[in-house]
């Protein structure tokens, strides 16, 4: 996708935001949802394209709200706060003036403002004093992403578990490693058991192309559609494909290519909307390097990763379930499901999540609000 129609797209998405935002103040009101009175806060910036990093965090800020914590969503695009209306019940306040923010959140007392992502507006919020700033991020993973020099920015940054810590001390000179906070993986507290199916059930689930080569960890271009391919007419398995949902978003090539995929695939696109509740439903999970790989390891489910990047889970899985090319896979896909989840993937759990008790990732997050 060239610079100059990505510079069109964003100036056209932000004239829609604008012509939004009269109607979307009012469908706050009249939903009840107004930001009268929150401790801690959620901030978004970004535009919908963007929602998902926002949206895995929506359900966690709701269970700690019916925990007692005074909590609320603070947006920064009329379209997402439409958005974040219909996904969640919590109040929320739009504007796109941070001083108007800056204004509601001394007054209300805010005490922390937590962030889902490295927007660059983050940065211009972070010279709030008074709350304590909380990077949350929306994944746990081995990209370079994850190891960002902006982390020093934040009085704290919260990650899945040593993994994270032992990550970042390598990677970031000069950090503070006190201001890391272990909570594990909230998102995967409120899942639920799927029940047994005849069929083995595979998830595919790629992750989008980045913004720059560096940041490519995609299997999409390479072997998406030959994977897919593998389980065509074989009635031994439910395979349900689940794209990342910026895929496509960066490159001309990579938007054609899962276009096609789509349609071809259309019946086996995933229909469950959250992604800790896909990868419960499935027996085997086949993954590139992304939060959904670790996921899969918190969960036990069985997993194949794609890539030849150098990481800690390529290192410390099993050779056998290391996917560098599709050939064979649906009997490979039998047999790992049959076996079960290898021990050595198992181990991987302590390493990288602090926890994987249901629910003592999100005490642990409400702890630190409750501390700041």
């Amino acid at each position: 996708m060239s610079s100059i129609t990505t510079q069109v797209n964003q100036v056209a998405g932000r004239a829609r935001s604008i012509f939004a935002e009269r109607a979307v103040r009012s469908q706050i009101t009249e939903a009840g949802q107004e930001l009268t009175a929150a401790e801690h806060v959620l901030f978004f910036a970004e535009a919908p394209a963007q929602f998902y990093q926002l949206g895995v965090w929506l359900e966690t800020f709701e269970r700690l709200a019916a925990q007692g914590h005074s909590v609320g969503v603070v947006v920064m695009d009329a379209l997402s706060a439409r958005e974040l209306l219909k996904a969640s019940k919590l109040p929320v306040f739009f504007t796109r003036s941070i001083e108007q923010i800056e204004t509601l959140l001394t007054k209300l007392g805010t005490r922390s403002i937590s962030y889902v992502n490295n927007s660059q507006r983050n940065f211009t919020m972070l010279r709030f004093n008074g709350p304590a700033h909380i990077h949350l991020n929306h994944g746990e993973s081995e990209k370079a992403s994850m190891v960002s020099n902006q982390l020093k920015a934040y009085d704290y940054a919260c990650v899945a578990g040593p993994a994270a810590v032992e990550r970042i001390s390598e990677s970031i000179a000069r950090f503070d490693t006190k201001h890391l906070v272990q909570i594990g993986r909230p998102q995967l507290d409120a899942l639920t058991p799927e029940l047994p199916a005849t069929q083995t059930r595979v998830l595919y689930a790629p992750t989008w192309e980045g913004d720059s080569a560096t940041m490519d960890y995609s299997s999409v271009m390479k072997m998406g559609e030959s994977i897919l391919a593998q389980f065509e007419g074989d009635n031994r398995f439910e395979v349900h494909f689940r794209p990342h949902p910026k895929t496509g978003d960066h490159s001309a090539e990579m938007k054609k290519e899962i276009t096609a995929l789509r349609a071809r695939f259309a019946a086996q696109l995933d229909p469950i909307a959250d992604a800790g509740q896909s990868l419960v439903w499935a027996d085997v999970a086949i993954c590139d390097t992304s939060a959904m790989a670790y996921d899969a390891v918190a969960l036990n489910v069985p997993l194949f990763l794609t890539g030849h990047r150098p990481s800690q889970l390529r290192e410390r899985l099993p050779h056998e379930q290391l996917l560098e090319s599709p050939n064979g896979l649906a009997q490979r896909v039998a047999e790992l499901a049959e076996g079960g989840v290898p021990g050595r993937q198992k181990q991987l759990a302590q390493y990288f999540f602090a926890t994987t008790s249901p629910g003592q990732a999100t005490k642990k997050l409400g702890q630190l609000l409750e501390s700041v």
